[in-house]
């Protein structure tokens, strides 16, 4: 091949390139009937009025949202946090209103198209766009890793303290996720480096070009087509169930001996995770410890097997007793787990957060880390 025609056949690809990605954007940004968006905003999260998220508060008495909850679980507590009703910007005033969904007039509003900022719960504030702002106002969490060293205070890394209540993220902090460290909502470890926000590719590098704004759901490349968005770069997928065998760069985190999507290495150094903060409570407190997927998460693993059955996750059977260093692993476990799409959104800073807490444990352990790899 001359060079001539190296440069046009290098023009031409790059025209191509250019091409398909002004088309993706000129998809995902073209105006839907309203009777099309209604359809997939009835079948969303945020217009599910049966939902926990909604009606958690309705046997209280009162039956009200309370201010620390109302900015995402209430409809009307986000107009609240806007100041769109009048009130202060950026913060909620009152007790808001339950069964409020997340409706039309709370996302489309003169305060929320103006909204470009986010405070974090490590504190941190971070302009990071009006594409992006308004979802992660909401998924950014309760707590940041922080607020373990804030909660253990003056205590020692193995010295025992009761406590009622874990320091936990919440749910769905996919914003947190996403930023790193620079949002720093992971237990950071003094002296390690993260990762900070996880850059994919040109064309979904913010929430609305990943996520359908009304569904919730992932976007569709070619919307003619019905062409998953993902599949344009990663060639084994063809929907959502594939997105957990994704590769990123061909290397066994969780050391055992195969290489797999990156969901599937986070599982592997989570199960890992898992069971040094077993060894470590039984070793260093004395009492087996397990977690189950409800609140408060962590109970007391009566018959020591590994696993916590329907009776043992009671509230009377509750571990309450850690310790700083448990604390901060437990933390990073759950940030792990509650993020459902963390794989995608930054995976490699949970696997960092993983690793480390393992780490932890192990220097007074000395549970086996030999194989595992820290990104």
């Amino acid at each position: 091949m001359n060079k001539r025609l190296f440069v046009y056949f290098l023009v031409l690809t790059v025209a191509i390139t250019v091409g398909y990605l002004y088309y993706v954007r000129t998809q995902i940004n073209e105006a839907e009937p309203v009777e099309r968006i209604s359809v997939k905003w009835w079948g969303s999260g945020h217009a599910d009025i049966n939902s926990i998220s909604f009606t958690y508060w309705n046997k209280n008495d009162p039956p009200e949202v309370p201010i620390r909850c109302a900015k995402c679980h209430s409809g009307q507590g986000f107009i609240d946090y806007l100041g769109q009703d009048g009130s202060e910007a950026l913060q909620v005033d009152k007790a808001a209103a339950i069964e409020s969904v997340i409706s039309c007039m709370v996302c489309h509003n003169e305060q929320a198209d103006a909204l470009s900022m986010v405070q974090f719960p490590s504190g941190i504030s971070l302009e990071i766009g009006k594409d992006n702002a308004l979802c992660a106002t909401c998924h950014s969490g309760l707590n940041a890793g922080s607020a373990v060293d804030d909660a253990a205070g003056e205590f020692t890394s193995d010295e025992l303290m009761e406590i009622n209540r874990l320091v936990m993220p919440h749910y769905a902090f996919a914003a947190s996720t996403w930023l790193g460290t620079e949002a720093k909502g992971g237990y950071e470890y003094p002296g390690k480096e993260y990762v900070g926000r996880f850059f994919h590719a040109t064309g979904v590098e913010t929430c609305t070009k990943c996520h359908d704004v009304h569904s919730l759901k992932m976007r569709e490349g070619l919307t003619e087509k019905k062409v998953d968005l993902c599949a344009a770069c990663h060639s084994n997928v063809t929907g959502p169930a594939d997105y957990r065998d994704i590769f990123v760069d061909g290397i066994d985190y969780d050391g055992d001996g195969r290489v797999m999507g990156l969901y599937h290495e986070i599982v592997g150094m989570r199960e890992l995770l898992m069971k040094s903060i077993q060894k470590y409570a039984i070793e260093i407190i004395g009492t087996a410890i397990g977690w189950a997927d409800q609140s408060p998460f962590l109970f007391i693993d009566t018959n020591q097997d590994g696993t916590i059955s329907s009776e043992e996750a009671s509230g009377a059977n509750a571990y309450t007793i850690f310790t700083p260093r448990l604390m901060r692993a437990v933390f990073n476990f759950q940030f792990s787990m509650k993020d459902a799409a963390g794989y995608v959104h930054n995976g490699k800073y949970i696997m960092q957060l993983l690793y480390d807490a393992i780490e932890d444990l192990a220097s007074v352990t000395g549970f086996p880390m030999g194989n595992l790899i820290r990104p």
